[in-house]
């Protein structure tokens, strides 16, 4: 009888253990349509477009400026270099009528991450 008593309170006590975790675990995914509500570089006026140009060759400037002066540690220069390829190219696409995330051009003109230690 000693050892039934045992496997039960066990068994509770693995079920009521295991419960919490349980209750955290969803496989629900995000509906499609939601996903597509980021604004896009059609979405602009051409005043805006060609403001948003303006921004990109003063971003590319400044990395250009600061890739040249500011480090001369090679992956701090290599960030720089793929900062300004990735402006560039989205200058070429903003001029050819491409559409594009504006949250890539955010995140061209962004300042690069230090690397950490």
């Amino acid at each position: 009888m000693g050892m039934r008593k045992t496997a039960i309170v066990a068994l509770v006590a693995m079920a009521w253990v295991g419960a919490p975790l349980q209750q955290g675990v969803s496989f629900a995914q995000p509906a499609p349509g939601a996903m597509a509500t980021e604004k896009m570089a059609s979405s602009l006026s051409p005043a805006e477009k060609q403001e948003l140009m303006k921004k990109l060759a003063e971003a590319k400037k400044h990395d250009k400026i600061a890739r040249a002066g500011w480090s001369q540690e090679p992956l701090t220069q290599a960030t720089y270099d793929k900062k300004i390829d990735e402006i560039k190219d989205l200058m070429a696409k903003l001029k050819n009528g491409e559409d594009f995330p504006l949250s890539a051009a955010d995140k061209a003109m962004a300042s690069p991450k230090s690397a950490p230690y």
